[in-house]
């Protein structure tokens, strides 16, 4: 009976699962109409050197922005190819390692020296599998990448915001976030790794996206800093490529398969999702736009419990802890 009713659960959450993918495949984009020029403007994209990062640098560097590339693989050629494709020559790559917080730092420190302000941060970064071996500050790889990092990052980089006039932050979410399973007993399972299915790391890592992105939207608003979150639905990039394909039971082994299946049978176009989020980044009519979350269909669908108050809470307390933020790098 227990069996039955197990896989009863499995074929249940797998049907919803592709009803769900399917409905998000054959929904409209939100494309990007903005002419505005960003000549004078400087943006920060990290994981810029491929997929969705690559084409939103590309897009803001056609327009005449100064765009900073972050990522952990510095290829000289993919600087030169942004050249030429947009004539900008205004693109500069920078070495980050969003599994290390140390690198993290590094990047930080490196901008605050040769840049007088940022109005545009892109936290783009993200995988979806890793191997199960910590990374040198403990944490589940996806965790770090996904979430630590860039709430790291951002706090670090509030400073160059704070003296751009108006700067925008956007944080890559995804669908995934919707399947969380976040509460607020287990906030501490952020820290000691306890998610027994690797599928979870990812979605909680992106529904922590999701509330850190309010949260910041609130505390930056005094400074007309805004912060919104975008999900690009299910795109063709190269984090399926990119993931550990090993998997340590049965459900993982069906939701990575099957995700796997989709993403190459129905995964629509980079730069028909990038488009989202460049509108976000550049046009006028976000421009007093903080607080939202973007999905590449609709707004403010947000997954549950991203409204409860005492988990959005606990989720920035346990990573302000976990990251290691000093008094002075803290906002109230």
């Amino acid at each position: 009976m227990t069996l039955l009713f197990v896989l009863g659960c499995i074929v249940g959450i797998l049907l919803i699962y592709f009803a769900a993918v399917l409905f998000y495949i054959h929904c409209e984009h939100i494309t990007c109409t903005s002419d505005v020029c960003l000549v004078g403007k400087t943006a920060l994209v990290t994981g810029g050197s491929k997929g969705i990062g690559y084409d939103i640098a590309l897009q803001l560097a056609a327009r005449g922005c100064k765009v900073i590339i972050a990522s952990r693989t510095v290829d000289e050629e993919l600087r030169k190819r942004i050249i030429r494709e947009t004539n900008n020559p205004n693109i500069r790559l920078e070495h980050v390692d969003m599994a290390s917080f140390k690198s993290v730092r590094q990047l930080a420190s490196r901008l605050k020296e040769s840049e007088s302000k940022l109005d545009i941060l892109i936290n783009n970064a993200g995988i979806l599998h890793c191997s199960d071996v910590p990374t040198e500050d403990g944490l589940n790889e996806t965790l770090q990448v996904n979430h630590f990092s860039p709430f790291l990052l951002t706090h670090l980089l509030v400073e160059l915001l704070r003296k751009s006039e108006g700067a925008r932050i956007i944080f890559t979410t995804s669908f995934m976030a919707y399947c969380h399973t976040m509460t607020r007993k287990g906030v501490s399972r952020l820290k000691f790794n306890t998610f027994k299915l690797r599928f979870f790391n990812y979605t909680n890592s992106k529904f922590c996206n999701t509330i850190t992105s309010d949260i910041f939207a609130k505390k930056l608003k005094r400074w007309n800093i805004s912060c919104n979150s975008y999900q690009p639905g299910l795109v063709k990039t190269v984090i399926f490529e990119n993931s550990d394909r090993s998997t340590t039971n049965l459900f993982d082994t069906l939701l990575y398969y099957s995700t796997l299946y989709i993403w190459q049978k129905f995964g629509t176009k980079v730069r028909l999702t990038s488009q989202a989020a460049v509108q976000i980044a550049i046009a006028k009519e976000f421009e007093n736009v903080t607080g939202n979350f973007v999905g590449r269909y609709f707004h403010n669908i947000r997954p549950r419990s991203a409204n409860d108050t005492k988990l959005c809470e606990a989720i920035w307390k346990a990573s302000e802890e976990i990251v290691q933020l000093k008094p002075e790098e803290k906002l109230d």
